[in-house]
């Protein structure tokens, strides 16, 4: 059974983190343990050189010029590396479609609106407040955090028009109104591997040639890894999938710029 492959690798990977130290921050701080865990289990497959390769955003847009962020508007900041790396990716591609698979607060959603062109729109999904959660979805804190504050950060603001608010359960959510339209898609919705899968293969068939797809909390431990098992399978099958930023860097996006070439092998892997 594939799960069962994945989850005796995890824990055979997350053994070194099982120390004094691991015990006495399970004990002091019981929801940070997965995060060192993490931590720990990425350092290991850096040393041992089993980590997916990075790639920079200059060099997967193969792109020479300076870029210019935009910070602070609506009192809207970057919280991490992450957001900059995707926000890079954003102003330097200047999409003018963006997908969204995971909504919450809008966070993300609305440092893509500041940082793209006026033209471009941004749809974004995440399930309606009232609906009955799928059976084997994750994140639930983070459900909950969405159904109380869906699209929050975007709310109100000078981007509001540009985005697009979609409810839906993802699994049987209608993408086929945009098939092969979008410049740019972020898979970050639950993060068990069913899901990363399903989500991941509706952003192929949207993505169009040129665009670019970014995973989130890849090398993350939620879920089993279900993002970074689905990004182990992407390349074992020969897609360019890459870290996202620096060699040892911690980036926790995985991405894809999709060719013409590209574009025909997702083709066959979505048939």
């Amino acid at each position: 059974m594939p799960a069962l492959r994945f989850l005796i690798r995890d824990f055979i990977q997350g053994l070194p983190a099982l120390s004094p130290l691991a015990f006495m921050l399970a004990l002091r701080n019981p929801r940070r343990l997965p995060i060192f865990i993490a931590d720990t289990v990425r350092l290991y497959r850096s040393h041992a050189k089993l980590r997916v390769p990075s790639i920079t955003p200059w060099e997967l847009l193969d792109h020479s010029q300076p870029v210019t962020l935009r910070l602070g508007e609506n009192g809207l900041f970057a919280a991490m590396e992450n957001n900059f790396l995707m926000m890079q990716i954003a102003a330097m591609l200047r999409p003018l479609r963006i997908f969204e698979i995971g909504t919450s607060q809008g966070r993300t959603t609305a440092l893509l609106a500041m940082n793209t062109p006026p033209e471009t729109h941004i749809f974004t999904l995440d399930l309606p407040p009232e609906a009955t959660l799928p059976a084997g979805v994750s994140d639930l804190h983070l459900i909950e955090l969405a159904r109380k504050e869906l699209g929050i950060a975007f709310r109100g603001t000078n981007w509001e028009s540009r985005i697009t608010q979609l409810l839906g359960d993802s699994g049987s959510f209608d993408f086929t109104p945009y098939y092969d339209t979008m410049d740019l898609v972020t898979v970050d919705g639950s993060h068990t591997y069913k899901f990363v899968r399903q989500d991941s293969l509706n952003a192929f068939r949207m993505i169009r040639p040129g665009g670019v797809i970014l995973w989130h909390d890849f090398e993350s431990m939620r879920s089993e890894y279900g993002v970074s098992r689905f990004v182990d399978e992407c390349r074992r099958a020969g897609l360019p999938v890459f870290r996202l930023g620096r060699e040892q860097g911690d980036s926790r996006y995985a991405v894809m710029r999709v060719t013409d070439e590209i574009k025909r092998k997702l083709a066959t892997l979505t048939a």
